[in-house]
């Protein structure tokens, strides 16, 4: 008889981290709605902010997935490389404002968020809660930039 293992159920992220997470998620919509629907005068700033936090979000789904990699008995450089590139394309995009219009910045930041996430999905031994996590950072930053995209897009 062969030895059939049941399928690996995915591990619910503790309350504690959801709640971490759920508090570093929150700049994300406020800034948008601020920016879609506030004061014309706090636009500028509210998309700053949006855009500023996308970009350190970025690089700490980088350097999240460079802690995973390091605890590899034999850590795959590419993996690393990678990691690495979440943090430079962060600042790259960043540092075309003001030479780029504000919705090319937002749809590149929306871009590379999903690269990242279609990377991280199927990245093999990552925590089973892993993906839960990356899931819900990348749709809300997603869904509030392509809220701020669609405001620039008409503004």
């Amino acid at each position: 008889m062969d030895d059939v293992r049941p399928a690996e159920r995915a591990e619910s992220p503790p309350a504690a981290l959801w709640t971490i997470a759920l508090l570093a998620l929150l700049p994300f919509p406020a800034s948008a709605l601020v920016y879609a629907y506030g004061p014309a005068s706090q636009s500028a700033g509210s998309l700053n902010v949006l855009l500023t936090w996308t970009a350190m979000i970025m690089s700490f789904l980088g350097g999240v997935r460079w802690g995973l990699e390091t605890r590899e008995p034999n850590p795959r450089w590419q993996r690393h490389a990678f990691s690495a590139l979440a943090a430079v394309a962060a600042w790259v995009i960043m540092l075309a404002r003001g030479h780029a219009p504000d919705t090319w910045i937002m749809g590149g930041f929306i871009a590379a968020f999903l690269i990242q996430w279609l990377f991280d999905h199927q990245t093999p031994d990552t925590p089973s809660r892993y993906p839960v996590l990356s899931t819900a950072l990348t749709g809300t930053a997603c869904v509030s930039l392509a809220l701020a995209l669609e405001q620039a897009m008409h503004a």
